[in-house]
C-alpha cells in the first residue's frame, strides 16, 4: 500500500526545494537548520503520487528553541489534477503559544485540527508537504529533521490480517490516565501513550509534562495527534503517524518498539456500537482514546492476542491487558504513533526542567517557588480548570518502595493560593512518613510552555 510518505534524512529533504535552509549532517539522520541571519525558511517536497485518500494526517519532527516555531502545511491534489490550497497545521514549539486551526476551507479540502479531508466528488491522489521554520531576534537556529503524511486506510484495507501469528513482547512502564492530575486525567490519553513509547527507552517523564507539552491552545486539548508526535519529537526521538494494518502493526512490532494505537471500543455488548464495537477485557466504553500495543501473544487455541497498556486501566497495575486481535482490528481507527530511539545531535529544543526551591512564607503551608535566588510567585489561574488544565503543580513522597519509573509513585496534586504560592501541608506529611527525617517531598510545577520546575522539601526546611 502506498499511503504513508516520510522525508526523513538528509537525502529525503535533499530532494524537495528549500529557501534559507541549510544541511546539517550532525543533527540525526541529516536535517535543515535556518540560515544565520535569517528569520524564516521554507522546504516544500516534491510532488507524492499516492493511492486513492480522501483523509490526510500529517507529523513532523523540529527542533525549535526558545524563540523560533515551525508550521507544517500540506495541498492535495484530486481527480481532475485540481489542487487545493495548502493548509497549515498550526504553529508548534514546545515554548510558545501552540495552536493549531479551527476548520479551514483549501478549496477541494479543508483542514481541521490535525486532519485533512478532501470535499465529497474529490478522491485524492497526490500531495506535497510544506515546512515552514521561524525564529525571533537572537533565538537558535531551528532544525527540520522529517515530515510525513498518512492517507486514512480503507475499511477492507485496514482489516488486512495475513502474516502469520507471533510472539512478541515489547516491554514499557504502565500508566493508569484516570488517577493522574484531576484537572486532566480523563482527556490526556495521547500524551499518556507517547510518555509510555519514550520512557520504554529510558527517559523518566511525566504524563503532565508530555501532556502541557502538546497542549493545543485552539482546539483546547491535548490530542491532536501531530502535536503529541512532534512533541516526543522534540526530545530527540524519531517519530511520526501512520495508518496501517494488522499485518504492518505487527511487523512494527518485531522492530522492538512499542506503538501507540487510536481506538473506540466497549467492555459490554449493552453499550457497544459499530463505531465503538465489543472488546473482550477493556476497562470500559471510550468512543475514541489512544492505547499502547507492546506486543502479541499466540494462546494455546491459536488465537492471537494483543499486548497492551491501556491507560484507561485503573491504577497503573490494571494497564496491562490482553484484547482479541480479530475484535480489536475492528475497533481500531488504523492510526498508529510510530515512536524510534533518539537520535545523534538531535533534541535541542525539548522541554526541560529547571531545579528550583521552595521558600515558607508566612501564609501557613504556602510556598514561595524561588529560581536562580530570585521569588517567582505563580499566577494565581496557573491551574486552569477541569479539562482545560494549563499548569500542574504535583507531589510525591519518598517511601520505602521501588517504582519502575517516577511516574509510577503516588502522585498528589494541589493548586496555586491566592497569593501565588504552592499549597503543600508539608509538615503534616512529613511527620507521619515511616523514613523521618529521611523523607522528602519532591515537587513539579509544570507550565504549558515547556519548562518543569523542581523542588524537595524536607522537615528540616520547615
Amino acid at each position: 500500500m502506498n499511503n504513508t510518505v516520510l522525508f526523513s534524512c538528509g537525502k529525503d529533504l535533499a530532494a524537495g526545494t528549500s529557501e534559507n535552509l541549510i544541511p546539517a549532517e550532525s543533527i540525526g539522520r541529516g536535517a535543515l537548520v535556518l540560515a544565520d541571519g535569517c528569520k524564516e525558511g521554507a522546504f516544500i517536497s516534491p510532488v507524492v503520487h499516492m493511492d486513492d485518500f480522501s483523509t490526510v494526517v500529517c507529523s513532523w519532527n523540529t527542533d525549535v528553541p526558545a524563540g523560533t516555531h515551525s508550521e507544517v502545511y500540506c495541498r492535495v491534489q484530486d481527480q481532475e489534477g485540481q489542487w487545493s490550497d495548502w493548509l497549515s497545521w498550526g504553529i508548534w514549539g514546545p515554548f510558545v503559544k501552540r495552536g493549531s486551526l479551527n476548520e479551514t476551507d483549501g478549496g477541494i479540502a479543508t483542514v481541521e485540527t490535525d486532519t485533512l479531508s478532501l470535499k465529497k466528488e474529490h478522491v485524492g491522489k497526490a500531495l506535497q508537504l510544506k515546512c515552514v521554520l521561524r525564529r525571533e531576534e537572537g533565538a537558535a537556529a531551528p532544525a527540520l529533521r522529517l515530515v510525513a503524511a498518512t492517507t486514512r486506510l480503507t475499511k477492507a484495507d485496514r482489516l488486512v490480517n495475513q502474516e502469520p501469528k507471533c510472539n512478541i513482547d515489547n516491554k514499557a512502564p504502565a500508566y493508569c490516565q484516570m488517577i493522574r492530575d484531576p484537572n486532566m486525567g480523563s482527556v490526556m490519553c495521547s500524551a499518556t501513550t507517547a510518555t509510555v513509547q519514550m520512557n520504554s527507552m529510558g527517559d523518566d517523564i511525566l504524563p503532565e509534562e508530555a501532556a502541557l507539552a502538546c497542549w493545543d491552545h485552539v482546539y483546547e486539548g491535548y490530542g491532536n495527534w501531530a502535536f503529541t508526535m512532534a512533541m516526543a519529537g522534540s526530545f530527540g526521538y524519531e517519530t511520526w503517524l501512520s495508518f496501517a494494518n494488522a499485518d504492518q502493526l505487527r511487523a512494527e512490532l518485531k522492530k522492538g518498539y512499542p506503538i501507540g494505537v487510536n481506538a473506540a471500543y466497549s467492555n459490554t455488548h449493552e453499550r457497544a456500537t459499530a463505531h465503538a464495537p465489543y472488546v473482550e477485557n477493556t476497562p470500559g466504553y471510550t468512543p475514541g482514546h489512544l492505547l499502547t500495543v507492546r506486543g502479541l501473544e499466540v494462546d494455546a487455541e491459536g488465537r492471537e492476542w494483543l499486548l497492551v497498556n491501556d491507560s484507561y486501566g485503573n491504577p497503573d497495575s490494571q494497564a496491562p491487558r490482553r484484547y482479541p486481535l480479530d475484535q480489536f482490528i475492528h475497533a481500531w481507527s488504523g492510526l498508529m504513533y510510530i515512536v524510534r530511539p533518539k537520535l545523534a545531535g538531535a533534541g535541542s529544543g525539548s522541554p526541560y526542567r529547571v531545579a528550583a526551591k521552595l521558600q515558607k512564607t508566612d501564609f501557613g503551608d504556602e510556598f514561595r517557588l524561588v529560581v536562580n535566588g530570585e521569588e517567582m510567585p505563580l499566577d494565581p489561574h496557573f491551574n486552569g480548570k477541569r479539562k482545560c488544565c494549563t499548569g500542574v503543580v504535583a507531589y510525591t513522597v519518598d517511601d520505602p518502595y521501588v517504582y519502575a519509573t517516577t511516574a509510577n509513585r503516588p502522585f498528589h496534586y494541589t493548586k496555586v493560593t491566592v497569593n501565588g504560592n504552592v499549597f503543600i501541608p508539608a509538615k503534616d506529611i512529613l511527620r507521619l512518613n515511616p523514613l523521618g527525617d529521611k523523607a522528602a517531598i519532591h515537587v513539579f510545577i509544570i507550565n504549558d510552555r515547556g519548562v518543569t520546575y523542581t523542588a524537595d522539601l524536607k522537615m528540616s526546611d520547615l
